[in-house]
C-alpha cells in the first residue's frame, strides 16, 4: 500500500510510479479534487483511471485517511489513534471522523477499522460494508454518509448477508427544498428521504440523526446484548427520575416491567420501609452501593424483567465510584442489559469512567440510555421478522420478472415525449398487473358512451388523465348523472373544458359506472432513481409505494404509509395497520369490516406494475374506493419518465 499526502496535481505520477512496484493499494489524503470545482474534477477523474488500469484499488482523495487497529496501522493524520473493538465505521466526512474518534478514546470504545471515504473515487460504501459483513473481528457497522452511491445494491447486500450484523447510518442533508415539484399527489409527499426511511426500517438498517446518538447506538450494540423482550426493571435513588424514565420507556415503546410477588417479597427483605417495590423500584436517597446490588441482582433472575435500568443522582453520601464496580460484578452473570445512567456533571465522571472501562454501556441522560435500549429491541424484532421466508423471499419480484407486454408500446411514448401514456394503454397495464377496476369506456363519440351507459346509470364522467390529470381543480369530473339528457350535456361541457385546459382539439372522455363505496383510499408509487434503478450499480432506492386517506383532501390528512419495492405482503400490511384509515377498514363504532385484504391485493398489484414498468416515474390511483369485497381503482394517474 502507498499512502500520498502532496499536491493534487502530483498524485497520479506517484501512481505510476507505485504501479511499477506493483502496489495493490493506495491512500490518497490530498484535496484539490472534484471538491473543487470542475478542474479538480479531471484531476480526479484522471487519477481513478490510472489507478483502474494499474489494478490498484484507490481510497480517497481527500480523505482523512484509515486506522485498522487489529493490524496497529494508522494510516491517517487524525491526531491520535483508535483503541482495539469490534466496530467498523467509515464516514464520508473526515471532521466527523476526528469528531467520533476523540468521543471513542473518552468513554473507550474500540474500533477494528475506522475510514475516511473521502471523494469514492473508487472505494465506496457498499465495498466496505460487504467486507465488514463477512469480517468476524467486526461485531457493529456504522456508516456517516452524506449520500448512497446504489441503494438497490445496498438494500440487497444487507438482505442477502449471511451474518447479519447492526448497520447504523447517518445520512444529514435530508431536507426537500430542492426538490422538484411533480404532478402527483404521490410525488409530492414521496421525495428521496421518505425512499430513504422507508428502505433503512423495512431492511432493518438502523438509523442515526445526530452525533451522540450515533456514537451510543454503536456502543450499546457493541457492548451489549438486545433485550429479548420490552420489559424494563428501573432501580433508581430519587423518585424523580424514576418517574422520567417511566415516561421515555413508554413513549419509545418499551414496557414497565411487572415483577413478580416473589421478587418484591425478596428485595423487601434488603430494603428499608420507605423503599418503593413497585416498578420503578425507589432504594430512597441515603442508598449505598450495596442497597443498588441487591435489587439488581434479584431482578436479572426474574423471568418478567428483560433489561434494567438504573439511575444514579448523586446525593451527600452516594457511593459513585463503588456504585459503579457493583454494576459492573451484576453485569458479568447475566446476559440481560443493565443500562446505567449517572446524571449530574462533575461528581459522576469517576463513576461513569469505571463502567466505560468494563465495557458497560453507560449514560448521562435517560433519553440516550433508553433511546438505546429500544432500538436495540427493535432491531432484534425486525431481524426476526425478515427472517421469516416470506420476507427472505420478496426480493425475488426483482431477480425473475421479465418485461411487461406493454413495454414497447410504454417506450414509444417515453420517444415522443409524453409525461403520460394514453388512457388505453394505462387500462391495458392494470388489468395486466390485476387492478379491480370500474366497467368503463373511453370514447370522443357521444353516440358510443350514450350507448355504453344505457343500463348501467347513474354515471360518472370525466377527463382522462393523459388531458387533465387534476380533474376537480378545473371541473372535469361529473358524479352521479342519471339520465341521457343529463349525460349528453355534460359531455358537450366536458370536451369544451377538456379543449381548453389541454389544446387537444378532439378529445376522449372516460365514462365510467358509479360504485356505491364506505371508505377513499390513495395508493401510489413515486420512484428514487432512473427507469434503470434495478439494474446491478445504478444509483437510487427504487419505487416508494404510499398508501392511506383518499379523496381530494389527501395531503390535508397526510395519513400515509409507504413500503419500499421490493416488499412482502407481510410488509404490506404492518405499514398499512399504522394507517388512521385502516381502523375505519376494520369496523369501528359497529360499522362492517372492509376488505382490507383486497387493499393489500392492490398494493401487491402496484408493486407488480412498477417492476414490470421502470419508467414509471409516478403514480396515482386516487381514489381507490373500498367496499365489503372489493377495492376498485376510480382514477389512476401515471407519469413515465427515463
Amino acid at each position: 500500500m502507498v499512502c500520498i499526502a502532496i499536491p493534487a496535481s502530483f498524485v497520479s505520477s506517484v501512481i505510476k510510479d507505485a504501479a511499477k512496484k506493483k502496489v495493490e493499494a493506495a491512500i490518497v489524503i490530498s484535496a484539490g479534487f472534484k471538491e473543487t470545482g470542475e478542474k479538480g474534477a479531471k484531476i480526479e477523474k484522471e487519477l481513478a483511471e490510472t489507478c483502474k488500469k494499474a489494478g490498484i484499488r484507490l481510497l480517497g482523495p481527500n480523505v482523512l485517511g484509515m486506522i485498522c487497529s487489529k493490524s496497529q496501522l494508522n494510516a491517517s493524520f487524525a491526531a491520535s489513534t483508535t483503541i482495539e473493538g469490534d466496530i467498523a465505521f467509515l464516514s464520508q466526512s473526515g471532521a466527523f471522523c476526528t469528531a467520533m474518534l476523540d468521543m471513542s478514546l473518552e468513554k473507550k470504545l474500540g474500533f477494528s477499522h475506522f475510514v475516511s471515504l473521502g471523494n469514492k473515487a473508487d472505494i465506496h460504501e457498499l465495498d466496505l460494508i460487504d467486507y465488514w459483513q463477512k469480517d468476524d473481528a467486526v461485531k457493529v457497522i456504522g456508516a456517516y454518509l452524506e449520500e448512497i452511491s446504489q441503494g438497490q445494491e445496498l438494500l440487497q447486500l444487507v438482505r442477502e448477508s449471511d451474518k447479519k450484523k447492526p448497520l447504523i447510518v447517518f445520512k444529514p442533508g435530508q431536507s426537500e427544498e430542492a426538490k422538484k415539484a411533480i404532478s402527483s399527489h404521490t410525488g409530492s409527499m414521496a421525495g428521496s428521504t421518505q425512499a430513504f426511511k422507508t428502505a433503512i426500517y423495512q431492511n432493518g438498517i438502523i438509523e442515526a440523526t445526530e452525533i451522540n446518538q450515533m456514537f451510543y447506538l454503536m456502543m450499546g450494540f457493541s457492548w451489549a446484548t438486545p433485550p429479548k423482550g420490552n420489559r424494563v426493571a428501573v432501580v433508581t435513588n430519587a423518585g424523580g427520575p424514576g418517574i422520567i424514565t417511566t415516561d421515555e420507556l413508554i413513549a419509545q415503546g418499551m414496557q414497565m416491567a411487572e415483577i413478580s410477588k416473589e421478587t418484591k417479597k425478596e428485595i423487601k427483605k434488603y430494603l428499608p420501609p420507605t423503599a418503593s417495590l413497585d416498578n420503578p423500584i425507589d432504594v430512597i436517597g441515603d442508598a449505598l452501593a450495596e442497597r443498588y446490588r441487591v435489587p439488581i441482582d434479584i431482578l436479572t433472575k426474574d423471568k418478567n424483567v428483560d433489561a434494567i435500568v438504573v439511575v444514579l443522582t448523586p446525593q451527600l453520601i452516594t457511593q459513585i465510584e463503588e456504585t459503579a464496580k457493583l454494576i459492573v460484578s451484576s453485569a458479568k452473570l447475566t446476559d440481560k442489559p443493565i443500562f446505567p445512567v449517572f446524571l449530574g456533571g462533575k461528581y459522576i465522571l469517576n463513576g461513569l469512567q469505571r463502567l466505560y472501562e468494563k465495557k458497560i454501556p453507560s449514560f448521562r441522560y435517560i433519553s440516550d440510555a433508553v433511546g438505546v435500549l429500544s432500538t436495540m429491541y427493535k432491531y432484534s424484532k425486525i431481524q426476526e421478522s425478515l427472517a421469516s421466508a416470506e420476507n427472505r423471499n420478496s426480493a425475488v419480484v426483482l431477480k425473475h420478472t421479465s418485461k411487461g407486454k406493454y413495454s414497447k408500446q410504454m417506450d414509444k411514448e417515453l420517444e415522443k415525449g409524453k409525461e403520460t401514456p394514453s388512457e388505453e394503454l394505462v387500462e391495458n397495464i392494470a388489468r395486466e398487473v390485476g387492478l379491480d377496476l370500474p366497467d368503463q369506456l373511453i370514447s370522443r363519440d357521444l353516440n358510443e358512451v350514450l350507448e355504453f351507459a344505457e343500463d348501467k346509470y347513474p354515471v360518472v364522467v370525466k377527463a382522462t388523465t393523459e388531458a387533465i390529470a387534476h380533474k376537480t381543480d378545473v371541473d372535469a369530473l361529473f358524479l352521479n348523472i342519471k339520465n341521457p339528457n343529463d349525460l349528453e350535456k355534460i359531455f358537450h361541457r366536458l370536451t369544451k373544458t377538456i379543449k381548453r385546459e389541454s389544446k387537444i382539439l378532439k378529445p376522449e372522455v372516460l365514462v365510467q359506472e358509479q360504485v356505491s363505496y364506505r371508505e377513499e383510499l390513495i395508493i401510489g408509487a413515486s420512484r428514487d432513481g432512473a427507469s434503470d434503478v434495478y439494474i446491478h450499480g445504478t444509483p437510487g432506492f427504487g419505487h416508494l409505494i404510499l398508501f392511506g386517506k383518499g379523496g381530494i383532501y389527501t395531503e390535508v390528512y397526510k395519513d400515509i404509509e409507504s413500503v419500499l419495492v421490493p416488499a412482502s405482503k407481510a410488509q404490506m400490511k404492518e405499514a398499512l395497520l399504522k394507517t388512521k384509515v385502516s381502523q375505519i377498514l376494520q369496523g369501528v363504532r359497529g360499522r362492517k369490516k372492509l376488505s382490507l385484504d383486497k387493499v393489500i391485493k392492490t398494493i401487491q398489484a402496484i408493486q407488480k406494475m412498477v417492476v414490470l414498468y421502470p419508467q414509471i416515474k409516478s403514480l396515482d390511483l386516487n381514489p381507490v374506493v373500498v367496499t365489503e369485497k372489493r377495492a376498485i381503482a376510480l382514477d389512476i394517474k401515471i407519469f413515465i419518465e427515463n
